[in-house]
């Protein structure tokens, strides 16, 4: 079994690699549907129901990079935006991509410490899936 090395994973928004990026996340999820009556036996019975997914990264600021940067990121969440979006897989290739609204963007800047921002973004619409060979 081969592990993947974080450092390779990227995490792109509106068709750019995100700048200076320390972590980058994605998840997918299945809501349920409640099917439980009176002849389940006092089980609770689910069916499938509607998938959701989001994207989120952590990077340092860099007032001088204007590639997916804070100011980029914030000017999206204003305008509303719906902006494209690849989680991708460092050596493999494998990407996950769609399309969504950035729904959070927050920074800090401590003393004598890097400043740093995150963005969280949710999903709208379906999350592809590209395996490279």
């Amino acid at each position: 079994m081969a592990v993947q090395n974080a450092t390779a994973v990227t995490l792109s928004v509106g068709g750019q690699v995100m700048a200076h990026a320390t972590s980058a996340s994605f998840s997918i999820s299945r809501d349920l549907r409640d099917k439980t009556s009176k002849a389940s036996g006092g089980w609770q019975e689910n069916l499938e129901g509607l998938m959701s997914w989001e994207m989120s990264g952590d990077a340092f600021v860099d007032i001088t990079d204007v590639t997916a940067s804070l100011s980029d990121c914030f000017s999206l969440l204003v305008t509303g935006a719906v902006v494209a979006v690849i989680f991708e897989v460092g050596t493999t290739g494998d990407t996950y991509d769609g399309n969504a609204f950035i729904t959070s963007v927050s920074a800090d800047a401590g003393v004598e410490e890097n400043a740093t921002f995150s963005l969280s973004m949710t999903g709208s619409g379906a999350l592809d899936f590209t395996a490279k060979v």
